[in-house]
């Protein structure tokens, strides 16, 4: 069994338990106050539209099969607490449309955990296609308790799942496209200077595959619709990220707009991709980019989960619009780790936020769980792109 998982932004985030904030501000000029969809979510992640219906993915709280801290440090837990939830926009119920999927977490201290499972979602062509955090060799030859059935179950799933690009039906069924996130552990093996691992966390289907950004190998993959996986680009850590937070690059969002392919990075980065390089375009309101949408109009909606420059800070993630012409300002903020966007058909800009929160809640955090709201956008043909 591998010693070590690397969760990202997830086992990052320290969640501060400071008062809690009014509800996400809006920034001058822009349409509308963010105002709440939904709540109850189980660490909410991709938001999407399936069908004319929205979708969100729910990275779920890990389980109940632990690797001890002695060995994984801290304690990490893994189960299937994850799902993809349809969600009543009218009234802000919502039921599963897929359930029981891979999820862990790590375990800092006392309460909820830090948890991956079904990440970045895009719909295309009826289907919709979810990709899970980390990597399926973290969980090799987890001992089970002779007949425990339920853990047999959870490591099944860690092996089949873990890393998993998976495509989904509108009746719930769904098949494994392809293992990036096993792809991209080997991927990292022998890159000098670079973390051996691989979290698949940003999907973007297109036509004939899907775009991956992977933020745990720093890369940006190409998955075929057959399951063949590319490597595009790789990100190397950048000398200007020395003392800043994080060290590496961290990919996890990727778009199509008019003006080409954007990804953007943890660290704040943002990158224009062409074929197989990539080109860093400064901007200055971007600082730790976890989600990343576009319209139909060209303008693109990135998700910054936390702004201050280096540890998680509650409620100051934001909303960034990049018009087609490259000019951008902020049109939410003061939010409490927002983390994906998606534009619904409606022309309204959809995100999740308390993001790091289990369904439960936590009181002077997030007592309602996990979050999704909606922002009215200036009216410009905005349809979803994705």
């Amino acid at each position: 069994m591998r010693a070590k998982i690397r969760l990202s932004m997830a086992a990052t985030v320290l969640m501060a338990m400071g008062a809690l904030l009014p509800s996400p501000g809006v920034a001058a000029g822009a349409a509308a106050m963010p105002q709440p969809v939904a709540s109850g979510f189980d660490s909410p992640r991709g938001v999407n539209f399936f069908n004319g219906k929205l979708v969100v993915a729910e990275a779920g709280h890990g389980g109940t099969n632990c690797i001890p801290a002695s060995v994984s440090n801290p304690l990490t837990c893994f189960g299937r607490t994850s799902q993809i939830s349809w969600v009543n926009t009218a009234n802000g119920s919502h039921t599963p449309l897929v359930d029981h999927l891979f999820s862990v977490a790590e375990f800092r201290g006392p309460g909820p955990g830090e948890a991956l499972g079904v990440d970045g979602i895009s719909a295309r062509d009826r289907k919709l296609m979810a990709i899970v955090g980390v990597f399926p060799q973290a969980f090799e030859n987890y001992p089970c308790a002779a007949g425990d059935s339920g853990c047999a179950a959870d490591v099944a799933a860690a092996t089949n799942e873990a890393g998993a690009l998976l495509a989904v039906r509108s009746n719930g069924s769904w098949h494994k496209v392809a293992g990036v996130g096993a792809f991209g552990f080997d991927y990292t093996a022998n890159i000098p200077n670079q973390e051996h691992d691989s979290n698949p966390y940003g999907v973007l289907a297109v036509n004939g595959g899907s775009y991956v950004a992977d933020a745990g190998s720093n890369t940006l993959d190409f998955v075929s619709n057959g399951g063949h996986i590319r490597v595009l680009h790789y990100f190397p850590f950048r000398n200007d990220s020395v003392g800043a937070f994080p060290t590496d690059e961290v990919p996890d969002c990727v778009v199509k707009a008019d003006s080409g392919l954007w990804v953007a990075t943890l660290s704040g980065h943002l990158y224009r991709v062409h074929g197989t390089s990539a080109t860093l375009v400064p901007n200055s309101l971007l600082h730790h980019v976890t989600g990343c949408t576009a319209d139909r109009a060209g303008n693109v909606y990135f998700v910054n989960m936390w702004t201050t420059p280096s540890f998680p800070t509650d409620h100051t993630g934001d909303i960034v619009k990049m018009s087609d012409e490259g000019t951008s300002s902020v049109i939410a903020s003061g939010i409490n780790f927002p983390n994906m966007d998606a534009v619904g058909p409606d022309g309204n800009l959809y995100f999740s936020a308390d993001s790091v929160c289990p369904a439960a809640g936590i009181t002077g955090l997030c007592p309602g769980g996990g979050t999704v709201w909606k922002l009215a956008l200036e009216q410009e043909s905005n349809e979803s792109d994705d």
